[in-house]
This record gives C-alpha cells, sequence and structure tokens, in this order.
C-alpha cells in the first residue's frame, strides 16, 4: 500500500489527507452502493503528478479511484477496494479555445457552470445534459455519456468529443485524434474526432484518467421559440414524437411528467447545496402537480447562425402542420404554469433547475435506460407495476424522456424519492428499485451506464462481450489497480 509519506514526497503535505473526517466524505453517495472509505484522498494539479502516483500505485498495486467532483450519484466513485482516491477538482482549467474549429480544451475539474459562463461572454455555448449538477465536471459527465438535450440530433447531441490526452493504468501519456500525430490537437486538418477515445467512454475510470478533453462548442444564437404539447398518457405520444423527429423539427425535444414539470417551477424550492439534501414539504408543488398535464413535450426551434427567424418561421410553419394533421394542440405557454416558456429558455443553456427535486425525500434513485420509440409506454407500464407491487406510490414518480438521433431511441429516467438515512423507506425504495431495473432489462431496456447492481444484471447477460471486456483490462491495466470492483471487473 503507498502510504502518506510516499505521497507527500509527490505532492505537497497539504494535497495529501487521510483524516477521518475527509476519507468519510469520499466513502460514499447518495446512491445504494455499499460505503468504503478510501485510505488517503490526494489532490494532485498537474498530469505529471498524476503521472507520479499512478506509477507509484503499480508499484505498491494500491487501487486508484479517480474523481473529479462527486457529482455521479451513481457510486462510480466509490472506492470499492479502498486505496486512493484521485481528486482531479482542482486541475480546472480551461486550457484554450479555438474558435475556428470550435471547441474548447478542458481539465477534468472544469464544471458545466464555469464552462458554459465562459463560452457564453464570448458568443458560444456547450451542450449540457438536462438535471445535471452545475459543479459536475464536464470531461468526467461527457465520458459516462450524460445525453445532452440536443441529443435529437447526431451531430450536435453525439459528436462532442474530440481529441484527448489519458494516463494509461501503467502511467504512460496516450492521446487521441489528431494529436496523437501532431504537438496539439486539431492541427492543419482540423479536430478529428476519431472512435478510439470510445474504449474509456462509459468505463468509470477502470481504464486510466483522462487528464485533458477537447469539446465542441457551438454559436450561442439567441434567437428561439419554445412551444409544448400536454398528453394524458405516455402512449399518445409515440406517434407526434415519431413524426416531429422523422421532420428534424426543432433542436432539443423532450418529454416531462408532472412531478418532474412541478419541480422544476417549484418556487418555493432551490436547487440543493449538496447531494442527498435534506427533505421540504411544499404546498406549491403538490398544487402544481395537480393542476399540471401528466406528460409534457418541450420542443426549442433555434434559428441559425444567419437569418435565424427564417428558419424558425419554416419549422414552427411544418411543426404547426404535423400538431394539425394528429389534432393536437400545439402551445406557446401552458395555461397552468405561467412563465414555463421563459424557464425552459434559461434552462436550455443552465438546465438545473429540475435538481429541485431531490427536496422532494432528499435522494433520488433513477431507472436510467434506453427503449425503442414504440416500447417506451410499456417501459411506463412495468415501472408502475413494480411501484404498486411494492407500495411505492405512482404518483411519486419523476419521468424524462429524451429521443436520441431524432428518435432511433429514447434516453429513459424515471425517478424513485426516499429519505437518504437508513430506514424501511429507503430499504422499500431500493427494493423497488432493482426489481424494476431487472424487469426492465428483460422487456428489453437497456442500461448503457451499468452502476453499481446494474453491471452484474448487465453483464450476466452479455458472456461474450463481458469476457472481451476482461481481456482488454487485463492488457491496459495488469495490475489491476484503476477502480477495481466496478463494471465487470
Amino acid at each position: 500500500m503507498l502510504d502518506s509519506g510516499a505521497l507527500e514526497k509527490i505532492l505537497s503535505e497539504d494535497r495529501v489527507c487521510d483524516d477521518v473526517k475527509t476519507l468519510d466524505q469520499f466513502a460514499g453517495d447518495q446512491s445504494f452502493a455499499p460505503r468504503r472509505r478510501p485510505d488517503a484522498v490526494v489532490y494532485p494539479e498537474t498530469v505529471e503528478e498524476v503521472q507520479a502516483i499512478v506509477k507509484r500505485a503499480n508499484e505498491t498495486l494500491t487501487p486508484i479511484t479517480p474523481l473529479s467532483s462527486g457529482l455521479n450519484l451513481h457510486g462510480a466513485a466509490v472506492p470499492d477496494h479502498g486505496g486512493i482516491v484521485l481528486n482531479l477538482s482542482r486541475m480546472n482549467n480551461i486550457l484554450m479555445i479555438d474558435e475556428q474549429n470550435l471547441f474548447v480544451m478542458i481539465e477534468p475539474g472544469v464544471t458545466y457552470e464555469q464552462l458554459q459562463d465562459y463560452l457564453l461572454e464570448r458568443g458560444y455555448r456547450l451542450m449540457v445534459p438536462f438535471g445535471v449538477p452545475p459543479h459536475r465536471s464536464v470531461l468526467t459527465s461527457y465520458l459516462e455519456r450524460d445525453p445532452v438535450m440536443a441529443a435529437p440530433s447526431f451531430e450536435y447531441g453525439n459528436a462532442l468529443i474530440m481529441d484527448t490526452e489519458l494516463v494509461l493504468p501503467p502511467g504512460e501519456l496516450f492521446k487521441t485524434g489528431i494529436w496523437s500525430t501532431s504537438n496539439k490537437p486539431g492541427g492543419p486538418m482540423g479536430p478529428v474526432r476519431t472512435i478510439l477515445f470510445r474504449l474509456w467512454t462509459g468505463a468509470q475510470g477502470t481504464l486510466g484518467i483522462m487528464t485533458k478533453m477537447c469539446v465542441h462548442i457551438h454559436h450561442h444564437i439567441k434567437e428561439k421559440k419554445i412551444f409544448f404539447i400536454s398528453f394524458n398518457n405516455l402512449s399518445d405520444a409515440i406517434e407526434p414524437l415519431k413524426c416531429v423527429q422523422r421532420k428534424e423539427i426543432g433542436l432539443e425535444c423532450f418529454l416531462m411528467n408532472n412531478f418532474n414539470l412541478a419541480a422544476l417551477m417549484n418556487p418555493e424550492w432551490d436547487i440543493p447545496a449538496s447531494f442527498p439534501s435534506a427533505p421540504q414539504e411544499s404546498d406549491s408543488f403538490a398544487k402544481l402537480r395537480k393542476h399540471l398535464p401528466p406528460w409534457v413535450m418541450v420542443i426549442c426551434l433555434q434559428g441559425a447562425p444567419r437569418h435565424p427567424e427564417k428558419k424558425i418561421a419554416y419549422e414552427e410553419e411544418a411543426l404547426r402542420d404535423q400538431c394539425e394533421q394528429l389534432n393536437l394542440h400545439l402551445m406557446e405557454s401552458l395555461p397552468s404554469c405561467a412563465g414555463l416558456e421563459r424557464t425552459i429558455t434559461a434552462e436550455i443553456l443552465k438546465p438545473w433547475s429540475v435538481l429541485k427535486k431531490f427536496n422532494y425525500r432528499g435522494s433520488v434513485h433513477d431507472l436510467n435506460f434506453k427503449s425503442p420509440l414504440k416500447k417506451i409506454a410499456e417501459m411506463e407500464s412495468v415501472i408502475n407495476e413494480v411501484c404498486a407491487a411494492n407500495g411505492y406510490d405512482g404518483d411519486s414518480l419523476g419521468g424524462y424522456l429524451l429521443p436520441i438521433e431524432r428518435g432511433r431511441a429514447i434516453h429513459c429516467e424515471f425517478d424513485l424519492h426516499c429519505v437518504q438515512s437508513e430506514s424501511p423507506e429507503r430499504d422499500q425504495v431500493k427494493e423497488t428499485w432493482l426489481k424494476a431495473s431487472e424487469s426492465l432489462m428483460n422487456r428489453g431496456a437497456y442500461f448503457s451506464r451499468p452502476y453499481g447492481p446494474w453491471a452484474d444484471m448487465m453483464y450476466r447477460r452479455s458472456g461474450n462481450y463481458t469476457e472481451r471486456l476482461k481481456e482488454i483490462k487485463a492488457a491496459v491495466d495488469p495490475q489491476s489497480i484503476m477502480n477495481p470492483g466496478k463494471l465487470c471487473f
């Protein structure tokens, strides 16, 4: 085991912590993952320091768990085998912006709020996932495949990572894209999105530590127009969503149920400073839930860099034609939710107000999966059936659905809520969450980010794939020190 003295030879003494209070802070999160204290928490500030720590850890077979912001909330940075938590939050520099090739280079400690503010001041914007904490690491979030709100478009929703720099498990530095053959990312041919970086996406730090990422950015176009369509049942939204997506109408497009919409608009709640939070009663939340429709589709028409009003006009005409053919009422505001259009306009750039949902019971445990569009109503029914069988109130179920690649698939998030402390309520929600996860997988739901118990459920269904991953792990991390215990490792 790599002791504190050895770590202090690499870092200054104040950047190595092994006191009980600090270790407890990194022993768990709001997820159901079992708690485990690390032996030390270290704060490198340069790539060279990261390399030195990793190389020494290989010599002493010390487990390393990389952490950037501590806001994964699914147990991915809980140190299952103790060892060192490598806290990268102080590596928080925006290193460069390339306005010609539209990318920024960032370190792992750069947060969504920090980067979005930086870009907006310069006339650009970042694509951001809905409901992400403002202080979550952009680099880690993109690596963990958090789907951004523009995911209906393949170009804007799935091609955001460019050249990258990594520290491999033995300690060597590795670069992908044009950067691997040049002294700088991009180069005369412009940024190239090679697929090699995908080996590290969703890997939860088990195959190395990404220390720099070039992220695709976009011009900030202020002209936009928001529309709403309400539905009494999720099944009623399938055909309209399919029609809108096939016509490529709008950039951001998603559905929310009345629980999440009421949390988003509740004036009595603030975004929690940390997660989990303390439960708060709210009359306003209850009233909003009662008066809002069960499901609402949100469509944002985005202007173009030139003549933005013309692009919005022809998309609006196409949208109204579709709604007329389907006998749907297209609204520019919701009568039961005054000001929603202004709120959504702000959320497009900084979409974290829905995190107010943590105030309901304190912790949120989502069922987070992909589904074919035609099966989303069936998936909702599966969840409702499991909730009813386990005594969980189905009216306290949050819902958010995001079409991916123009409706080829749907990203689904259904939330269960409970208090964080050990209690019969938490035990009930954990059992419901586990049974619902298993039932959804049995019906064809794809959990693309297998955190915690989902990993065993997914990998025992994929024997050959699991064996290939283990072969890659053995080749890339021969000492098996990188975040052991995660995925199928």
